[in-house]
């Protein structure tokens, strides 16, 4: 092997050259976790002619080599093996990729760019859907259409930030934009915090379709985002609107924000029916019904307590146990999980609220589960809670956080299960809050529109985003949440409310 090793650009590496190095600034860094392969270090690596490269080291040399690829230092990086690229959603578009071992060593090198070595793709190409959408690509415009920030909920319990909007470029062309993660968390609170224009530039981003129009968002980690960047390319917009007074603006129409907002919820796209029409559904689906919340059924508690080990949705009341603890009284509550087969003593209340709706052809029930309450209800159950775990008794009234959902009109996301052949209890998998929706979309002709609408929009998902758009196949996930009944328990409150029941017989001649 040579004592100096050939310094050669990125375009130059082949496989079968290994006595050589590169010079590099490192670009980006981030973790990855694969189940089978365990961590790894990846790494995008630019030389000075602009050329990057994807590189990446195991866990077994992550800690050495770590320790000098921080993101934007140049390298001198010799003794590493190259192999081919391919895959989906790949960082460059370079045929070959590297990868560090314990034979590889990274030194500093003397020459300096403080060039981000951007690769910016225009917007009319990503609409022409001619880009291979297997490569990320460099985005930046202006933001607007920017929507709430959601919270989605993914397998195995966890849940996601959502954030949609639009990217403006500098000729006004707009595309469509959808962040995950930290990324959709940043980009809200920025532009919360920001006044005036909001500059996004996303790296390494990736290209896809939905319901037909193309759509950025982040690649997982492998993405980076810059809000407002100190570039040339970030004060073009700047200056078109210091120069033009028809430059771009965050002043949007609320009709054409609606409209946008409508066309990304997919589930606008289910049937719209009032109840009259919902008692008569004989299949598995889920449609959207206006109504109005006239009472709440007080029978069924509001609440109920979840094993936070598994994320079950089944725990009951074991026993109690009662500790000295400096002098003071201890109480440990201890439940029983059935998922875990096991006592459990880490369980967290959830609401259950059971809704009494009409509209003007009929009346019913709808189930409303912790993930969808939790966005109508202005307070937590464990606020509400205040610590409390005692039994719900029938004289201890309701807090009014919920009562005052009383006489509240709601678009309601609705599950047509088959125990509701006859009517019965209807579960909601979202509640929409703007009933100017409502107003825009196509409303059945025996409905009339209530006559105070909230001004305030507000999208309210289910913990489980594939339960809504499948139904039928995810029918049994939408029962898990639903607990016995012995497992409510009781809260101080501050308002009562009295309840009707709905009987069969009124909701057959419904």
């Amino acid at each position: 092997m040579a004592n100096n090793p050939q310094l050669i650009f990125l375009n130059d590496i082949k496989p079968r050259k290994t006595a050589c190095r590169i010079q590099v600034k490192i670009i980006h860094t981030w973790r990855h976790f694969m189940k089978d392969v365990g961590e790894s270090l990846e790494l995008i690596l630019c030389d000075a002619n602009g050329t990057k490269i994807h590189a990446s080291c195991n866990k077994t040399y992550i800690s050495e080599v770590g320790k000098h690829v921080r993101v934007g230092v140049w390298r001198n990086i010799d003794r590493f093996s190259v192999s081919a690229a391919g895959g989906a959603y790949r960082s460059t578009d370079h045929k070959y990729r590297l990868a560090f071992n314990g034979n590889t060593k990274i030194t500093e090198s003397t020459y300096r760019d403080d060039s981000m070595f951007l690769n910016l793709v225009d917007f009319k190409s990503i609409e022409s859907g001619l880009l291979n959408p297997n490569f990320l690509i460099d985005v930046i415009g202006q933001v607007q259409d920017l929507g709430d920030l959601e919270t989605i909920g993914c397998n195995g319990g966890k849940q996601r930030q959502k954030l949609e909007f639009s990217l403006v470029d500098i000729c006004g062309q707009r595309l469509a934009c959808c962040l995950w993660g930290k990324f959709a968390e940043n980009l809200h609170t920025a532009s919360q915090e920001t006044e005036g224009m909001v500059i996004c530039l996303l790296r390494f981003a990736k290209i896809g379709q939905y319901r037909g129009e193309f759509q950025i968002s982040n690649s997982y980690d492998a993405s980076q985002m810059f809000v407002n960047p100190e570039i040339p390319e970030a004060d073009e917009f700047k200056q078109r609107a210091i120069g033009d007074s028809q430059a771009l603006t965050l002043a949007e129409s609320e009709e054409n924000k609606l409209e946008l907002q409508m066309k990304r919820d997919k589930r606008m796209h289910y049937p719209q029916r009032n109840l009259r029409e919902l008692f008569e559904e004989t299949e598995e689906k889920v449609c959207r019904v206006v109504a109005t919340i006239y009472d709440i059924d007080t029978d069924w508690g509001w609440y109920y307590f979840g094993c936070l080990g598994c994320n079950n949705k089944k725990v009951f009341p074991h026993s109690k146990t009662v500790k000295k603890i400096n002098g003071k009284e201890t109480v440990t509550h201890i439940w029983w999980c059935e998922a875990c087969r096991s006592k459990v003593t880490s369980v967290s209340p959830r609401f259950k609220i059971h809704l009494l709706v009409k509209d003007d052809t009929g009346e019913t029930q709808f189930l409303l589960l912790d993930s969808i309450a939790t966005g109508v209800v202005p307070a937590s159950a464990k606020t509400l809670l205040n610590g409390s775990w005692d039994e719900l008794e029938d004289d201890d009234p309701f807090p009014e956080e919920i009562t005052n959902l009383v006489g509240q009109t709601f678009m309601f996301g609705v599950y047509i299960q088959k125990d509701n052949a006859s009517g019965g209890c209807y579960k909601v998998g979202k509640v929409w809050k703007d009933l100017r929706m409502l107003m825009t979309s196509e409303i059945s002709e025996s409905y009339s529109a209530p006559a105070q609408a909230s001004e305030e929009p507000l999208l309210i998902e289910n913990q489980s985003d594939d339960i809504v758009s499948t139904p039928s196949s995810k029918r049994k996930e939408v029962n898990k949440e639903a607990p016995e009944l012995h497992s409510t328990s009781k809260k101080q409150c501050t308002k009562a409310i009295k309840s009707e029941k709905i009987r069969k017989d009124k909701s057959a001649s419904s």
